[in-house]
This record gives C-alpha cells, structure tokens and sequence, in this order.
C-alpha cells in the first residue's frame, strides 16, 4: 500500500508541476497527469483493488495533498519545492451506490466515495483534458484503487469508466477498450 500512495505522491506531484502549482490562469487551471494506459480489460481488472457498478451522486468540491517524506529531493518527497499551502489538488468526490461487486470486498447497497480530479472551487475550473466528468445519477462500470484515507480513484481517466446500459457497457471519452460480462466473470 505504502508504495501505491507515493505513486500517487509522485504523480500528483508532476500534476502540479505541470499545472503552475495550481495557480488560476484566466479562471482555470489545467491539470496534465500521467496515468498508466492499459492494452486490455483483463490487466485493468487485474489492477484494481475494487471494480463495482454504481450510481453517482451528491458531487463536492474537495482539495487532495499529496504526502512526502520531507527533504528537497522530488523523487523522495513530491512537495518538495511547492509553495507552502500550494500544493493540494483540486478534486471532486462523488458518493456511489454501489449495484453490482466484480472484484473487491464491498456489497451491493454500500455507498463509497470516489474522486475525480478537477472541478470548481472558489470560481476558478480545474480540468483534466481527456477526462470525462462524471453524470450524477448515471450508472457507471468503474475500476478503482481504494486508500484507507482518500476517497478511491480511478485507475485511469476514461479507461477506468464505463456507462452501463441496458446492452453492455459503453466506453467514455476516446477509450477504445471494450467491456463484457465475460470479462468480469470471476
């Protein structure tokens, strides 16, 4: 676990990088992540702690910091070198309904929150390019990692989200993956 979260350390730390430190320009800030890509449903199964079914809803605003281990060296502390009270990033937490479990220990019914990055706060809009914000109340196929203290988050961008619908699950966004019900059988 320990290595996931400085994963995430340093990717949110080279987000901030890239995005000025969360700095409005003209009203938005964009965020650029480096989020791993995957060839096939069976290695996005494969990396999720948790891949439910579940509806959306009840979207806040919310700021994640990132944790270092102190020092000036990015690759061990991904603040080092942030401005002091400069270096959250802005996200948006959803609650989810959960409907169906393909992989993890939750149950259907159980409510789990999930974080996109992006969003609005204080006026200014943070975004992601490539990133497909979430529709409150639309059920979606979702593969996550989960954190004893952050909400979880998608593995991928658009990869790791799908529409449910009534024939399957429709890919969001420029994903070219396709899901079905085999995939997800255990």
């Amino acid at each position: 676990m320990v290595g996931r979260m400085r994963k995430f350390a340093v990717i949110a730390a080279v987000t901030l990088a890239v995005a000025g430190c969360g700095r409005p320009f003209g009203g938005r800030v964009v965020y650029q992540g480096d989020y791993p890509s995957y060839a096939t449903v069976a290695e996005l199964v494969d990396k999720a702690s948790l891949v439910v079914e579940a509806t959306l809803a009840d979207p806040r605003d919310g700021v994640l910091y990132p944790s270092g281990a102190g020092g000036t060296d990015p690759v061990t502390d991904p603040q080092a070198g942030a401005p002091p009270g400069d270096s959250g990033v802005v996200i948006t937490i959803w609650t989810a309904t959960v409907t169906q479990v393909h992989k993890g220990r939750t149950k259907p019914g159980a409510l789990i929150e999930v974080q996109q990055t992006g969003g609005e706060r204080d006026g200014v809009v943070y975004e992601q390019p490539g990133a497909v914000p979430f529709a409150e109340g639309t059920p979606y196929l979702l593969f996550l990692e989960t954190y004893p203290d952050a909400p979880a988050s998608l593995l991928n961008p658009t990869q790791a989200q799908y529409v449910v619908e009534p024939t399957g699950y429709r890919p969001v966004g420029d994903n070219t993956l396709t899901v079905t019900a085999a995939d997800l059988a255990n």
